[in-house]
């Protein structure tokens, strides 16, 4: 505003200097000009010009200005010094697993997705929750954390894929780790490993929005889909698959998929007719079906067959799939769905996680 009104001033001055040369032509006698066309056409007309130029370079300037500003704010994370950067706000970016951000006094971090934990020698302050953090305690998603006084802090994520945004200086590392772009799987959890092996290898990829959503059933349209991509999709065989269900329509994206796995011999549906493939696979029908993929498809001879009497549920996997679900227990391929009890949880929902897991121990064992 300061500006805009010494640019105007400067019109005014020179709106001024032409008032004064016609002062001048008055008082030498000069009457070609007279004063009521002065007053009332001249001044006005002088002003009008005067403001109507200041403006404009009121306008160049401020556009100017705007320029360089989005310009700044397009490259927030500026180089200073030796590697160092600063970020003027916490918009949020990338980061991937093991990547590290190092942080001095006064800096501050928000995890928006992902995982990550803290090292520091000093004071770290949980902004959100008003209360500080303890050297290597886990960061939790939304909160903000500012580095105290005397402190510098390494924040490393955990995370496959990790949403971070940083206000203030920071150096970072980024560790070259090859992870599962999810926000969803940490370094931690038990099924990690498997989940970057099946998202590597193309079986089945993530739900959406960076998630895997590893708790998620899977259903029995998705895992045809995953025998497909492992037996290295085979387009011949599909185009020539000639299975048909009666509520599987041929429209539908999995469609190809499911009459490929009937003709192959991986399933036989769950009807004389019927395939529902928008049922939730069990983790009987996960390891039945790979069995059969085994057997019938790779030909394999998958002899392991474990003793299911130390499960408290044996005797409710002997009616349907009992060599199927002893193969993948002697194999190692499933194991107790609970940390405490013996049980194999024949007829629960087979998580995503779960699959994975089975078909990374399947294909290190047998491919």
């Amino acid at each position: 505003m300061k500006r805009k009104h010494m640019v105007r001033a400067a019109a005014a001055v020179l709106a001024c200097a032409a008032l004064t040369g016609a002062a001048l032509a008055l008082s030498t006698g000069d009457s070609l000009i007279s004063l009521s066309y002065l007053n009332d056409t001249y001044i006005p007309t002088v002003v009008a010009q005067g403001t109507k130029a200041a403006d404009e370079k009121l306008i160049q300037a401020y556009q100017a200005a705007s320029q360089k500003l989005d310009e700044v704010n397009q490259g927030y994370g500026v180089q200073q010094g030796s590697g160092g950067s600063y970020s003027a706000d916490l918009r949020s970016r990338d980061m991937v697993r093991g990547d590290q951000l190092k942080l001095p006094t006064g800096s501050v971090v928000q995890l928006a997705a992902g995982a990550g934990t803290v090292v520091h020698t000093g004071a770290v302050i949980d902004v959100t929750a008003g209360q500080t953090v303890a050297s290597g305690a886990a960061l939790v998603s939304g909160h903000r954390y500012l580095v105290g006084e005397d402190t510098s802090a390494v924040f490393t994520m955990d995370s496959g894929l990790a949403k971070v945004g940083v206000q203030g200086s920071f150096e970072k590392t980024e560790s070259g780790e090859k992870a599962a772009p999810f926000t969803d799987v940490s370094r931690s959890d038990w099924y990690s490993s498997a989940v970057d092996y099946v998202y590597f290898q193309q079986l089945f990829s993530g739900t959406g929005d960076g998630l895997f959503s590893p708790m998620a059933s899977m259903d029995r349209a998705m895992i045809v889909t995953v025998f497909y991509n492992m037996a290295g999709a085979p387009q011949g065989e599909m185009d020539a698959s000639t299975a048909v269900f009666s509520d599987v329509p041929a429209g539908q994206w999995y469609a190809p998929y499911v009459s490929w796995a009937a003709d192959q011999g991986v399933t036989a549906g769950t009807g004389e007719d019927t395939f529902s493939p928008e049922q939730a696979v069990t983790r009987r029908e996960a390891v039945a079906l790979l069995y059969s993929f085994g057997t019938n498809y790779l030909g394999l001879e998958l002899t392991e067959r474990a003793d299911l009497t130390p499960y408290e549920d044996a005797a409710a996997v002997a009616s349907w799939g009992g060599e199927a679900v002893a193969w993948a227990v002697g194999a190692g391929l499933l194991s107790s769905s609970d940390a405490d009890l013996m049980l194999l949880s024949p007829d629960e929902s087979a998580t995503r996680a779960q699959v994975a897991v089975m078909l990374q121990n399947f294909a290190e064992k047998y491919l």
